[in-house]
């Protein structure tokens, strides 16, 4: 039998590792929190965190989950949605335009992190749910890779992991092409969340970049997923934080440029 001490000992190595494993981004309003809990495809969960003019704090995923649902497959229909609804409301978060929100005082913000982070994960198990032949990010990121291996015509590693200036990043690809390519597809359903995914990859770009100028990360978007005027996704103001590392889908024929070394 084990006794008590060492249940509690246990759990406070838990909570010493777990609570190393958070990692946190400056934003204009407060800071995105890198979480330890996963998506079921490796995606890391990951949060804003913003101060209230009254004080009060808000945490909300940045229109992530239910992105992260689109992009792979799952359609949001109206039933889905209510259900995302009445999953989130158990754990005290709204759903407002698409985005999962909760507020809390200073206080209490610790438990509704903590309730953000169960609404997410459970939430994010709606996945499931999808068709599966229609997963548009992993094909995204099957098409990316295959266009890597037919232009680049050196060796590439997937899910390569790297030491930045601060902390440790891990990209999709990387192409030892003699320039060292950083790819990273990025894929995202609506404007404000591609601009809040460019964000977090450009720290991470610029992380790595303080720490090293060996590499030359390339972000490649998926500016195909929506073609209506009245809805663009990867406009200006969404590219704005990666523009200088962005390279849309339309135009792959640079990416292909880029790997066989023949842009100027």
């Amino acid at each position: 039998m084990i006794q008590t001490n060492v249940c509690s000992d246990i759990v406070n190595l838990y909570l010493k590792k777990l609570g190393g494993e958070f990692k946190t981004i400056r934003s204009d309003d407060g800071c995105f929190l890198m979480t330890p809990f996963y998506r079921p495809d490796g995606e890391g969960v990951e949060l804003e965190i913003e101060t209230m003019s009254d004080g009060n704090v808000l945490i909300h995923d940045m229109g992530d989950t239910l992105g992260y649902l689109f992009v792979n497959g799952l359609t949001l229909s109206r039933p889905m949605i209510d259900r995302a609804k009445r999953i989130s409301m158990a754990y005290g978060v709204s759903v407002e335009s698409s985005t999962l929100v909760i507020e809390a005082s200073p206080e209490s913000a610790g438990e509704a992190l903590h309730e953000m982070i169960q609404a997410v994960l459970e939430v994010t198990s709606l996945i499931q749910r999808r068709r599966p032949t229609s997963t548009r990010r992993l094909r995204f990121e099957k098409d990316v890779e295959i266009f890597i291996g037919k232009h680049s015509g050196v060796s590439y590693k997937a899910d390569y992991n790297i030491t930045g200036a601060h902390e440790n990043h891990k990209f999709r690809f990387y192409v030892n092409s003699g320039r060292n390519f950083l790819v990273q597809p990025i894929s995202a359903s609506k404007e404000s969340i591609a601009h809040s995914l460019a964000e977090r990859w450009a720290y991470r770009f610029n992380d790595v970049l303080k720490e090293s100028d060996h590499y030359s990360p390339i972000a490649v978007v998926d500016d195909g997923i929506d073609t209506s005027p009245s809805r663009p996704i990867w406009t200006p103001n969404a590219l704005a934080p990666i523009q200088e590392y962005a390279i849309p889908w339309s135009e792959n024929d640079r990416f292909a440029e880029l790997l066989t070394g023949t842009s100027i």
